[in-house]
Protein backbone atom coordinates (compact mmCIF):
# COMPACT_ATOMS: atom_id res chain seq x y z
CA UNK A 1 0.00 0.00 0.00
CA UNK A 2 1.02 3.40 -0.67
CA UNK A 3 2.36 5.11 2.05
CA UNK A 4 3.50 8.77 -0.16
CA UNK A 5 1.31 10.18 -2.89
CA UNK A 6 3.21 11.92 -5.36
CA UNK A 7 1.20 14.11 -7.85
CA UNK A 8 2.37 15.87 -11.36
CA UNK A 9 0.88 18.79 -12.85
CA UNK A 10 -1.36 17.53 -15.31
CA UNK A 11 -4.11 15.68 -12.73
CA UNK A 12 -4.18 18.62 -10.49
CA UNK A 13 -4.78 21.00 -13.24
CA UNK A 14 -7.24 19.08 -14.57
CA UNK A 15 -9.22 17.82 -10.75
CA UNK A 16 -8.80 22.05 -10.42
CA UNK A 17 -10.27 22.83 -13.37
CA UNK A 18 -13.29 20.65 -13.13
CA UNK A 19 -13.29 22.05 -9.39
CA UNK A 20 -13.08 18.29 -8.31
CA UNK A 21 -9.58 18.63 -6.04
CA UNK A 22 -11.61 17.50 -3.65
CA UNK A 23 -11.96 13.89 -5.02
CA UNK A 24 -8.30 13.76 -4.72
CA UNK A 25 -8.19 14.71 -0.87
CA UNK A 26 -10.96 12.67 0.05
CA UNK A 27 -8.76 9.70 -1.91
CA UNK A 28 -5.72 10.77 -0.51
CA UNK A 29 -5.89 12.84 2.56
CA UNK A 30 -2.16 14.20 1.43
CA UNK A 31 -0.42 14.65 -1.35
CA UNK A 32 3.19 15.77 -2.70
CA UNK A 33 4.32 17.83 -4.99
CA UNK A 34 7.64 18.74 -6.26
CA UNK A 35 8.46 22.61 -6.45
CA UNK A 36 8.18 22.47 -9.88
CA UNK A 37 4.66 21.12 -10.04
CA UNK A 38 4.26 24.05 -8.16
CA UNK A 39 5.48 26.16 -10.03
CA UNK A 40 3.89 25.02 -13.31
CA UNK A 41 0.68 24.67 -11.46
CA UNK A 42 0.44 27.87 -10.29
CA UNK A 43 2.63 29.55 -13.15
CA UNK A 44 -0.91 30.85 -14.82
CA UNK A 45 -3.29 33.01 -12.75
CA UNK A 46 -6.88 31.02 -13.23
CA UNK A 47 -9.51 29.75 -11.14
CA UNK A 48 -7.48 25.92 -11.34
CA UNK A 49 -4.36 27.82 -9.85
CA UNK A 50 -6.24 29.39 -7.28
CA UNK A 51 -7.58 26.15 -6.28
CA UNK A 52 -4.35 24.29 -6.40
CA UNK A 53 -3.22 27.24 -4.04
CA UNK A 54 -5.56 26.44 -1.55
CA UNK A 55 -4.83 23.23 -1.32
CA UNK A 56 -1.24 24.30 -0.76
CA UNK A 57 -2.32 26.68 1.79
CA UNK A 58 -4.68 24.07 3.53
CA UNK A 59 -1.97 21.67 3.97
CA UNK A 60 -3.27 18.75 1.73
CA UNK A 61 -0.83 19.19 -1.14
CA UNK A 62 2.66 19.54 0.48
CA UNK A 63 5.77 21.41 -1.69
CA UNK A 64 8.44 19.47 -1.23
CA UNK A 65 12.31 20.01 -2.27
CA UNK A 66 13.41 16.48 -2.28
CA UNK A 67 13.78 15.18 -5.89
CA UNK A 68 13.96 18.62 -7.44
CA UNK A 69 16.98 18.78 -10.08
CA UNK A 70 17.42 21.47 -12.94
CA UNK A 71 17.26 18.79 -15.60
CA UNK A 72 14.85 16.90 -17.06
CA UNK A 73 15.54 12.54 -16.71
CA UNK A 74 15.18 12.60 -20.59
CA UNK A 75 14.42 15.12 -23.25
CA UNK A 76 11.13 13.48 -23.98
CA UNK A 77 9.66 14.85 -20.00
CA UNK A 78 8.96 17.93 -18.92
CA UNK A 79 11.11 18.69 -15.24
CA UNK A 80 7.75 18.61 -13.16
CA UNK A 81 7.26 14.81 -14.53
CA UNK A 82 10.67 13.96 -13.62
CA UNK A 83 10.86 15.87 -10.24
CA UNK A 84 7.73 14.04 -9.43
CA UNK A 85 9.52 10.79 -10.49
CA UNK A 86 12.50 11.98 -8.35
CA UNK A 87 10.53 12.33 -4.97
CA UNK A 88 8.63 8.70 -5.71
CA UNK A 89 12.37 7.20 -6.58
CA UNK A 90 13.09 8.11 -2.25
CA UNK A 91 11.12 5.25 -1.47
CA UNK A 92 9.57 4.06 -4.89
CA UNK A 93 8.04 0.44 -3.47
CA UNK A 94 5.63 2.94 -1.20
CA UNK A 95 4.86 5.39 -2.81
CA UNK A 96 1.95 5.84 -5.84
CA UNK A 97 2.48 8.52 -8.49
CA UNK A 98 -0.36 10.07 -10.09
CA UNK A 99 0.45 10.69 -13.62
CA UNK A 100 -1.37 11.16 -17.20
CA UNK A 101 1.30 11.95 -19.72
CA UNK A 102 1.75 8.57 -21.31
CA UNK A 103 5.49 8.84 -22.11
CA UNK A 104 6.20 9.64 -18.59
CA UNK A 105 4.06 6.95 -17.20
CA UNK A 106 6.03 4.64 -18.88
CA UNK A 107 9.50 5.85 -18.12
CA UNK A 108 8.07 5.84 -14.53
CA UNK A 109 7.18 2.07 -14.86
CA UNK A 110 9.77 0.93 -16.28
CA UNK A 111 11.68 2.45 -13.42
CA UNK A 112 9.63 0.13 -11.12
CA UNK A 113 7.29 3.11 -9.90
CA UNK A 114 3.39 2.19 -9.09
CA UNK A 115 1.51 5.28 -11.02
CA UNK A 116 -2.17 6.07 -11.64
CA UNK A 117 -4.26 8.23 -13.85
CA UNK A 118 -7.30 10.60 -13.20
CA UNK A 119 -9.37 8.21 -14.63
CA UNK A 120 -8.56 5.60 -13.26
CA UNK A 121 -8.93 7.83 -10.05
CA UNK A 122 -12.62 8.73 -11.29
CA UNK A 123 -13.53 5.14 -11.72
CA UNK A 124 -12.28 4.71 -7.73
CA UNK A 125 -13.91 7.63 -6.78
CA UNK A 126 -17.72 6.83 -8.92
CA UNK A 127 -16.93 3.34 -6.82
CA UNK A 128 -16.29 4.90 -3.30
CA UNK A 129 -19.60 7.18 -3.87
CA UNK A 130 -17.54 10.35 -3.79
CA UNK A 131 -18.53 11.49 -7.46
CA UNK A 132 -21.88 10.29 -8.50
CA UNK A 133 -20.36 9.71 -12.30
CA UNK A 134 -17.02 9.58 -13.77
CA UNK A 135 -18.00 9.85 -17.10
CA UNK A 136 -19.27 13.44 -16.47
CA UNK A 137 -15.62 14.32 -14.81
CA UNK A 138 -14.24 13.40 -17.74
CA UNK A 139 -16.02 15.03 -20.15
CA UNK A 140 -15.95 18.17 -18.38
CA UNK A 141 -11.83 17.90 -18.25
CA UNK A 142 -11.63 17.12 -22.14
CA UNK A 143 -14.22 20.41 -22.96
CA UNK A 144 -11.28 22.12 -20.90
CA UNK A 145 -8.98 20.46 -23.01
CA UNK A 146 -7.36 17.95 -21.07
CA UNK A 147 -6.31 14.74 -22.89
CA UNK A 148 -8.43 12.12 -21.33
CA UNK A 149 -11.51 10.19 -22.79
CA UNK A 150 -14.34 7.85 -22.29
CA UNK A 151 -12.95 5.02 -24.33
CA UNK A 152 -10.24 4.96 -21.76
CA UNK A 153 -12.05 5.11 -19.05
CA UNK A 154 -14.77 1.82 -20.30
CA UNK A 155 -11.32 0.23 -21.00
CA UNK A 156 -9.91 0.76 -17.54
CA UNK A 157 -13.11 -1.01 -16.40
CA UNK A 158 -13.16 -3.78 -18.97
CA UNK A 159 -9.64 -4.79 -17.58
CA UNK A 160 -10.97 -5.01 -14.28
CA UNK A 161 -13.89 -7.24 -14.41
Amino acid sequence: MARVVIADAGPLIAFAGINRLDVLRRLFSQIRIAESVRNECLVAKGLDAQRIAGGIQDGWLVVVTGGSESLPLTPSLGLGESDSMRVALEDPGHSLLVMDDRLARRYALLKGLNVVGSVRLLDIAQRRGLILSAEDCIRQMADLGYRVSIDLLERIRESLY
